[in-house]
């Protein structure tokens, strides 16, 4: 095994930069160094692990598999190296320009990013935030290697080195054009049942929660028309007689946006949870500790 003392760790930064950037002058412009000072860092890196490390494939640098195995520890290594000299220096949110990548589904940026953005230029104007979409499956994965800070999202199974917090308990509630002609001052189950449904979902198959109760008690609504999401959801209500089912927070968000009224859901459904995720190896970090504690103020 080779020696860490016959190793450069800057070089662990060069590889990093090339296998996210894609190539050598993009990762040279990220790093702030020449082409030729990255250039040789890559042979370094190829002599000291015995790969080609990444393969050109027209303009771009395609990783090997060994490139494909390493690049999560190397990330989580910097990763930790940052945390540890972060760690020892205070963090000031008046005067920091940091960035802070939090993970966000559709579903959850609509109800809840704005208020971030909103609370956080008036405490800290320099700070600047992402809101990046992530696949459920690969959520650990991103907090570990420092692709993301933190996520929002639904319950996620228990997983070593992954901490959770529940944020907010939410209800659903169904969404109907004014004037509804089947509709009067309360929704019964019968009439959601006997209306058409619009259903909101960034998946192209699969049903909601409401569905999964209604199939439980021998029923199922009839959903006339799929979108990706619930904005488009929201105008389709108010300009037809279907129903929408979603959560009360998401609602409240689109309210004064279309003609449309909401009303309980006729039907017994346990509440939305939305958890706020983190890894271990961000505890100690001054930053996401303050960034944690403003959304824990705003998301509630």
């Amino acid at each position: 095994m080779r020696r860490i003392a016959q190793f450069d760790l800057n070089l662990l930064e060069t590889f990093e930069a090339i296998y996210s950037e894609g190539g050598v002058s993009r990762a040279a412009r990220h790093l702030n160094l020449s082409q030729p000072a990255v250039s040789h860092s890559l042979a370094r890196l190829r002599a000291a692990f015995n790969d080609e490390l990444f393969i050109r494939e027209g303009n771009a640098l395609v990783p090997t598999a060994m490139s494909r195995e390493i690049i999560g520890p190397i990330r989580e290594a910097l990763r930790n190296f940052g945390f540890v000299l972060s760690s020892a220096m205070s963090f000031d949110p008046t005067s920091s320009d940091r960035l802070f990548r939090i993970g966000m589904r559709l579903s959850g940026e609509a109800p809840n990013f704005a208020s971030l953005v909103s609370h956080m230029r008036e405490i800290a104007p320099n700070i600047r935030l992402t809101s990046a979409h992530f696949a459920r499956q690969e959520m650990s994965d991103l907090l570990a290697n420092g692709e993301l800070d933190l996520a929002i999202d639904v319950a996620h199974p228990e997983k070593a080195g992954l901490k959770r917090e529940l944020l907010r308990e939410d209800s659903f509630v169904v969404a109907a054009r004014k004037g509804h002609p089947a509709i009067g001052e309360t929704l019964d189950l019968e009439t959601y049942l006997s209306l058409e449904h619009v259903f909101a979902s960034p998946r192209s198959v699969g049903l909601g929660h409401e569905d999964a109760a209604l199939s439980r008690i021998g029923r199922e609504r009839k959903i006339a028309v799929r979108c990706q999401n619930a904005m488009s959801a929201w105008q389709i209500v108010s300009r037809s007689d279907m129903l929408l089912t979603l959560s009360r927070r998401y609602a409240e968000t689109f309210q004064g946006l279309e003609g449309n009224q909401l009303f309980d859901l006729p039907l017994e459904l346990p509440s939305a949870e939305a958890f706020m995720y983190w890894h271990d190896a961000s505890e100690a970090d001054p930053g996401l500790g303050w960034l944690r504690e403003q959304i824990r103020a705003v998301i509630n």
